[in-house]
């Protein structure tokens, strides 16, 4: 099996399914997805993982390989994956599917293997398909270690191949907190942001952004005080050499009265314009900065619209630079 070459393939309707498993679990259930075909219909026979490519692709103890294979089949079994449908009368209906239909470890000493079939349930969204669907590269998963990081990266190229969420040669996706605890199955942890981005957004992002074919970063998105969503932007490495993204060029004052609603309106704007640009640049190239002189003028926007915290924390940013310069000569 050469996992060079292996693609995994998925209804995006299964691909943003809630539920929650341990790395190992993943791990089989992408080697298992590795070998379908999505363009076929669903074939009668069984398909079998062997321990000794468990072992080689996820580099795992040879002398524990068989155990971890054993262990994820037996618990995958009892793990359904819930999707969410909405029928003609735009009701959304809850719908548990299991992933397969069968799913046992054969004990052998020289020819251990999982063999198992895919449920019928999870079928459409597995074969014959022909729209509504991602393609990701399996060794880009295999390369990640944590159950998280491996959904976080397979939501966010979803956004790949959809026009909309493209700006720029950059990539732009937004992701509720709430959406990506229920979707993992973490429901009442990691309650607070803190905690959300220190120990689970975060590591996952330097994991995804060392290992796989996408360079992220992202920024809070807030209502009110509270952080609700997380805006992510990548740049794809896999395509050919991005181009630096340019400035764009930023709206003149109107004429209004200082403090009215139309100024507030175009300093919003300004800020949307340049933030954009400063999130693209750093996808391009984490070295490329804006200008200082367009920093002033962003901690300027900030304070005309009352954010006092990223007014500030741009001020801080100017003082930074200009250390930084003092140091270097």
């Amino acid at each position: 099996m050469n996992h060079d070459t292996l693609t995994v393939v998925q209804g995006n309707d299964l691909l943003e399914g809630a539920y929650g498993v341990t790395l190992d679990e993943m791990r089989l259930l992408n080697l298992a997805l590795a070998q379908i075909d999505s363009r076929k219909p669903q074939p009668d026979m069984l398909y079998t993982l062997y321990p000794r490519d468990y072992q080689r692709i996820y580099g795992v103890n040879p002398t524990s390989s068989h155990r971890q294979l054993r262990d994820a089949a037996d618990s995958l079994m009892k793990k359904p994956v819930t999707i969410y449908k909405e029928d003609r009368n735009g009701k959304v209906r809850t719908v548990q599917l299991s992933w397969f239909s069968r799913l046992e470890y054969v004990s052998n000493d020289d020819h251990s293997a999982v063999v198992l079939r895919f449920g019928q349930d999870v079928a459409p969204y597995l074969f014959e398909l022909k729209e509504s669907f991602t393609k990701l590269d399996f060794i880009n998963l295999a390369r990640l270690d944590t159950p998280f990081s491996i959904r976080l990266y397979s939501w966010l190229v979803k956004a790949r191949n959809l026009t909309r969420y493209r700006s720029h040669g950059t990539i732009e996706v937004t992701l509720e907190i709430e959406w990506m605890r229920e979707k993992a199955n973490l429901q009442g942890k990691y309650q607070d942001y803190r905690d959300f981005r220190q120990k689970l957004l975060q590591p996952s992002l330097d994991r995804i952004n060392a290992s796989t074919d996408i360079s992220v970063i992202w920024e809070p998105v807030k209502i009110g005080r509270s952080v609700h969503a997380i805006k992510f932007t990548y740049v794809d490495e896999s395509t050919p050499e991005a181009v630096k993204p340019m400035r764009p060029r930023l709206p003149r004052r109107p004429h209004v009265t200082a403090g009215s609603a139309a100024e507030g309106e175009w300093a919003r704007k300004c800020i949307s314009l340049l933030t954009q640009h400063m999130a693209q640049l750093e996808a391009y190239d984490p070295n490329e900065k804006v200008s200082v002189p367009d920093l002033r003028k962003l901690a300027g926007w900030y304070k005309k619209v009352g954010h006092r915290d990223q007014e500030r924390e741009t001020l801080e940013a100017i003082k930074l630079r200009a250390q930084r310069r003092k140091t270097d000569h």
